[in-house]
């Protein structure tokens, strides 16, 4: 199912996005319920497995608090890196915990860098990753910079291989995660956008192919399916989204259907139908998720997360 939300609804869908996030772990298949524009909710999402894994360190990068999840045990050779980046009004430790990052990265040898968006004059966290989510107070903050600063610190203290630089983000991270391989290729191998999107009409002329997985809901009416608005800016539905990939990476026109997957512990059965593209430029890849009946926060079970990672690493970057 899709839905475009109206340009009347935009508040609402503001709304819904931090309903979304405070609902992430307990809502299951069925919708989001909007709340009142005015009501703020700052919760993180429910994980994903109840193993937390070891706590992380800390880093400060902009005055601002990166969490650091280090590998089980110490890598023999640079290790890859998830960035994982949290939904609006959302908290860094929120969205490890959400995707199941912690301790299944660890286990794998991989780093986990979490960073914290910045925080409203209404007290929300949220990123600027365009028009449409979530820079609904016009601060400007220059985020793409941040996240880049982010995997700079995280390399200076510990060996990272640049080909294995990933971008994973739910909802408004999301967004910020299409941002970022749009504007900065040369420095991120793949992303995994989470119920996130690109603004409608967006400039998105990557410097080189970036392999990129949208995973999304079709029956999320946060940021929906077939593409809607916010505040009346208007975003990318799914399969438009990966549409905007395929023509940047030049990948190959016929896709590829593989075994559905149970990703959604709310959903009865195997929910997930994965299909990609491949034959893209340079080796890369470009594929859509699509959780049938998916809200905008599913309760993602570990094999979700342990197939993420698997097609994360399938997508590294060569020199």
């Amino acid at each position: 199912m899709s839905r475009r939300v109206g340009r009347g609804a935009g508040r609402l869908v503001v709304a819904a996005l931090a309903a979304a996030v405070a609902l992430g772990g307990c809502a299951g298949a069925g919708a989001v319920t909007p709340v009142p524009p005015a009501t703020r909710v700052p919760a993180s999402p429910t994980p994903a497995t109840p193993d937390a894994g070891p706590a992380p360190l800390t880093l400060d990068v902009d005055d601002r608090p990166v969490l650091l999840y280090l590998p089980d045990r110490a890598p023999e050779a640079p290790a890859a890196l998830v960035v994982a980046l949290h939904g609006y009004t959302g908290q860094a430790a929120g969205v490890v915990e959400f995707l199941g990052l912690s301790p299944a990265a660890g286990r794998r040898g991989i780093l986990v860098a979490a960073p914290q968006a910045s925080t409203d004059s209404e007290g929300n966290t949220f990123w600027n990753a365009g028009r449409a989510c979530c820079d609904f107070h016009d601060s400007g903050v220059d985020d793409e910079g941040h996240i880049l600063r982010v995997i700079d610190a995280v390399a200076a203290a510990h060996p990272v291989d640049p080909g294995r630089v990933f971008v994973v983000g739910h909802s408004n991270g999301g967004f910020l995660a299409h941002r970022l391989a749009c504007g900065h290729a040369d420095r991120i191998a793949a992303i995994v956008s989470v119920a996130g999107a690109l603004d409608t009409g967006t400039d998105c002329a990557p410097a080189r192919p970036v392999s990129v997985l949208q995973v999304h809901g079709d029956a999320d009416e946060t940021v929906g399916y077939g593409g809607g608005d916010i505040n009346g800016n208007p975003f990318t539905g799914a399969e438009a989204t990966v549409g905007r990939w395929r023509e940047a990476d030049g990948c190959a026109q016929d896709p590829t259907t593989g075994a559905r997957l149970d990703a959604d512990d709310g959903i009865a059965g195997a929910d997930l139908t994965p299909t990609g593209w491949d034959g893209c430029r340079d080796g890369a890849g470009v594929a859509l998720w699509t959780i049938a009946g998916g809200s905008h926060a599913p309760r993602f079970t570990v094999a979700f997360t342990g197939a993420v990672l698997d097609w994360l690493d399938a997508h590294r970057r060569g020199a």
